[in-house]
């Protein structure tokens, strides 16, 4: 927002610890044209109907701190289906002029798949707060684009109000790490390590190659272990074993320089909604992807050409690796580097500046048409 508004006064709202966090993310010059302000969000572990009234309190807050006849913008960075009911319900009287944008960051349960039959579970679903009370002044973004593609093809209602803006990296991580292609060659595995995102499968593979290339191929599991999955068969196959505590992002970075390639092993579809914050991780640090061939990878590929290997099967998976280990192939490796490099480019925040002032421009249009039509 600050690289396409570089003139514009940014406030940003968040609780304390976010916000703290947050302010490491960014560096000094960015972090002092901002105004950074304390709230209270409603605690997680509250029902549904304590949350929304908590939230349609704190948007009418919120809104309140605009300057009267404010044409700005009040953006969400991730909300829940209450966020979002409370926003519609907390716009419809007054702030007509107010555009809002509300990423859609996770939290879809119910877009997808079998709905409730119970009525009040049912409204309590993401699908029925984005259709519910329609969606004037209302702009949603997705951080990938196959994430958009999914959610149209799903609620066709939100055509015209969602719009994408690839994930961006983050300011202070990222840098050219590149490993020559030399035997161990480092495969890795990045965050949780559970059944969703395939760390059964990473512990397989390593297992397999373990026997058959020794000393060639090394396996590394940075992460944690989820308490309530027991995944221990094999493990001693990596040579890095995810943890039982979080690691400290310092430690996690330290992890991943060393790696040449990424696997992403993910099982089809609890990512189809979900964006991946350990994709970012290897676009940053310049590491060729072994991924799935899911829509969230399918798309970066389509988008940035040959930055690793797909894969349709683990006996695929598998054939991947191999050859990789096999062949040493140094100047295919170096290309594919490149390419990653130029995602990186191409995903930084000077880069997506003009996106992001389209996107606001369209929000503008709609806003016009929206009160025009009423």
């Amino acid at each position: 927002m600050r690289a396409a508004f570089p003139d514009e006064a940014i406030v940003f709202f968040a609780a304390r610890t976010h916000l703290v966090e947050l302010k490491k993310q960014v560096c000094a010059s960015l972090a002092e044209s901002i105004s950074w302000l304390e709230i209270l969000p409603p605690d997680r572990k509250l029902t549904y109907f304590r949350r929304l009234f908590c939230e349609i309190k704190m948007i009418r807050r919120l809104l309140g701190t605009f300057p009267q006849d404010s044409r700005g913008h009040l953006l969400f960075t991730s909300v829940c289906s209450s966020t979002v009911v409370a926003l519609k319900l907390a716009t419809r009287a007054k702030f007509e002029g107010i555009r809002t944008q509300v990423i859609l960051h996770g939290g879809l349960s119910g877009v997808i798949g079998k709905r409730y039959r119970h009525p009040i579970r049912r409204f309590q679903e993401m699908r029925t707060a984005l259709t519910l009370f329609g969606n004037n002044n209302i702009q949603y973004l997705t951080l990938e684009e196959s994430i958009r593609d999914a959610l149209l093809n799903h609620v066709p209602a939100l055509s015209g109000k969602i719009e994408e803006l690839d994930h961006p990296l983050p300011p202070n991580e990222s840098g050219s790490t590149t490993n020559d292609l030399t035997t161990p060659i480092r495969f890795g595995f990045l965050g949780l390590a559970n059944q969703l995102k395939g760390f059964p499968v990473f512990v397989q593979l390593a297992k397999e190659m373990q026997a058959k290339y020794q000393d060639q191929a090394e396996f590394h599991a940075l992460g944690r272990l989820p308490a309530d999955e027991n995944i221990t068969t094999g493990m001693s196959a990596l040579k890095t074993k995810p943890g039982v505590m979080r690691m400290s992002r310092a430690a996690f970075i330290q992890g991943i320089k060393p790696l040449h390639f990424i696997v992403f092993p993910h099982q089809p579809g609890h990512y189809e909604l979900s964006p991946s914050g350990t994709l970012l991780d290897a676009i940053a640090w310049e590491k060729p992807l072994i991924a799935r061939r899911i829509p969230i990878f399918e798309s970066v590929f389509k988008k940035y050409g040959d930055i690793g290997y797909l894969f349709d099967s683990d006996r695929e998976l598998r054939d991947i690796v191999q050859q990789i280990v096999q062949k040493v192939d140094k100047s295919h490796y170096h290309r594919q580097v490149f390419n990653v490099r130029k995602a990186r480019a191409a995903r930084t925040s000077e880069a997506l500046a003009a996106s992001y002032r389209e996107i606001c421009r369209k929000s503008e249009s709609a806003v016009r048409r929206d009160h025009t039509a009423s």
